[in-house]
């Protein structure tokens, strides 16, 4: 019943997680499930709960700083006749989110690793929930996504300190820049940047299961 239970359970998780536009109110009570059993369950279910909404947390911030905005043309040429003053705040605030939710991602783990010595179940389960942990971590689809999301800002910061300090012009849904070392400097800049992004797409098609099998080991 464990099993079936949580099959139900982290399929209704990954649906809702789907939304990051609000947060998971999944109910981790089940009467199904009594004892230690439900002690492991509520446990983990909480455990994955708040990783999903520290994650959706910090994606409602990036779109709140029109992250996705951030090499749209029009706005940049428009941007640049007022001293950049958008896209300073902009790289700010997804700095800030981003420092933010590693923050929390860290201090999620940390708890629930704490919280662990406080059930009531025997040694042998609580160091198989410790491996748990441990191997969700390293497993984390979102954080590995993360880890990319940040050198994605790098990238970011380093185009916009290119855009900040040589001469450019729009043409053509374009940015040109006058000398070619500047053009060439960007462009590869970019290329990194889709090089990027290909990875995180790459990683999100790998496993979307991987939420439900975390227990079927």
């Amino acid at each position: 019943m464990f099993d079936v239970v949580m099959t139900e359970k982290m399929n209704q998780l990954y649906d809702q997680a789907q939304d990051w536009t609000k947060p998971v109110q999944l109910d981790i009570h089940d009467k199904r499930l009594a004892g230690h059993y439900k002690q492991v369950s509520e446990f983990l279910l909480s455990y994955w709960v708040q990783n999903v909404n520290a994650r959706n947390e910090y994606l409602r911030e990036l779109k709140a700083a029109k992250w996705d905005t951030f090499l749209n043309v029009d706005r940049l040429d428009h941007d640049k006749k007022q001293k950049y003053a958008e896209t300073e705040k902009m790289l700010a605030d997804v700095r800030r989110a981003s420092d933010k939710y590693q923050s929390e991602y860290e201090k999620i783990h940390k708890t629930f690793l704490a919280k662990i010595q406080e059930l009531s179940v025997d040694k042998e389960m609580r160091q198989i929930l410790e491996i748990k942990l441990g191997a969700q971590q390293k497993a984390d689809q979102d954080h590995a996504i993360f880890m990319i999301e940040l050198q994605i800002l790098d990238k970011a910061e380093e185009m916009f300190k290119l855009l900040k300090t040589y001469p450019w012009q729009k043409k053509d849904q374009m940015i040109l820049f006058h000398e070619n070392a500047q053009v060439k400097k960007f462009n590869a800049l970019y290329q990194d940047v889709l090089k990027l992004n290909a990875k995180i797409e790459k990683i999100k098609k790998k496993n979307v299961a991987a939420l439900e099998g975390e227990l079927k080991e």
